[in-house]
């Protein structure tokens, strides 16, 4: 069997990747490890283009929003899904955090994101009336979950996936083409997420992953439209259900879940609501990232047959999609460009000797 690509992985960025390779009408086969969690099993896929501590835009946000949009529409269309629900975010405002809202949305050009007037009243039963809020017009989620389900189906009807775990042992290089088992591909690439980090091909890379717990709440009185952003996340998802999360941790990086998370994320929401809630799950993922926060996309400098695009991490929905097109237009020929900051090149840049 012959194909332009193998991908490792069907996650977010495994998925974004091989929707714009089908889009060039490109041939490849997707390796699925039924047994691998993933974080697409647990993110909330939340859209947001500010970066709240510093109110600054997100990194690269002015060229990967209009991407985004017009890559979750055209999967829409082709998925006959509802995926991407546009929406408000609010954000809660603490003591000074009303004239610093206003004092950098001017300063840091966010007009286009977000309103640059607070809003004092904000009318729901079941949030507390004593906070001001910052709304971010441009904000919304992304229902990965029903993303990655649908197109799995989408890959199954046409032989397009396989479920199972690749062994890095059986892969064969060759100069101009790869082999693994029966499929011979131009090139391989790892879509693999936090298991990356034990891929033998990618020793040079450094890896920081952390973790996260989300919670699925059913909150009747809450009737919330808008996501409302303090130390917790709140995201309305429909049938008065909501996620909160979420929660950061850097070691112990396994998918159990903890009551220590769940109670830290349970007192935060008390912070925001006192509305009553039942608790329907609990789930816990491993935030695919690399030690400057930067996705890394490439081919191998040493061995081009093989690459990576992973560490999309905790702003994957926003910058999925615009790296998932440069990279398809890098890995058929129609560009040489990959940007800098996300380049695997950044791993294997060899120090200057000194005089």
């Amino acid at each position: 069997m012959k194909v332009d690509f193998i991908i490792v992985g069907q996650g977010l960025a495994g998925t974004l990747l091989a929707s714009e390779l089908f889009r060039r009408n490109k041939t490849f086969v997707v390796f699925n490890d039924p047994g691998q969690l993933k974080s697409s099993d647990v993110a909330a896929g939340i859209i947001n283009p500010v970066v709240f501590r510093r109110m600054t835009k997100s990194w690269l946000v002015d060229d990967a929003f209009p991407q985004m949009e017009t890559t979750y529409r055209e999967l829409e269309e082709l998925l006959h899904e509802q995926l991407y629900f546009p929406g408000r975010m609010l954000k809660v405002l603490g003591e000074g955090g009303f004239d610093f809202w206003k004092e950098k949305a001017f300063a840091n050009r966010l007009e286009t994101y977000l309103e640059v007037e607070p809003i004092q009243s904000f009318q729901n039963p079941g949030i507390s009336n004593a906070f001001s809020f910052g709304c971010v017009n441009k904000s919304g989620r992304l229902d990965i979950q029903k993303l990655i389900s649908t197109f799995t189906g989408l890959f199954a009807q046409q032989n397009l996936i396989r479920n199972e775990k690749i062994d890095y042992e059986k892969l064969i290089l060759f100069a101009n083409s790869t082999t693994y088992d029966n499929i011979t591909a131009q090139k391989i690439i790892f879509c693999e997420g936090s298991a990356a980090a034990q891929n033998p091909f990618f020793k040079n890379l450094k890896f920081k992953h952390s973790k996260g717990e989300v919670l699925e709440l059913k909150i009747p009185e809450l009737k919330l439209n808008e996501i409302v952003s303090d130390e917790v996340f709140v995201m309305p998802i429909g049938n008065d259900s909501y996620k909160v999360g979420a929660t950061y941790t850097w070691d112990k990086l396994n998918y159990d879940t903890t009551d220590s998370a769940r109670q830290e994320l349970l007192n935060k929401l008390r912070n925001i609501s006192s509305a009553p809630f039942d608790v329907l799950s609990q789930k816990a993922g491993i935030r695919p990232t690399m030690h400057d926060r930067k996705p890394v996309i490439g081919l191998l400098p040493d061995n081009p047959r093989i690459g990576i695009f992973n560490g999309l991490g905790s702003k994957g929905v926003l910058l999925g999609p615009y790296f998932a097109k440069q990279f398809a237009d890098y890995l058929v020929g129609n560009s040489n460009y990959i940007h800098p900051e996300a380049n695997i090149e950044r791993y294997f840049k060899r120090k200057k000797q000194p005089d």
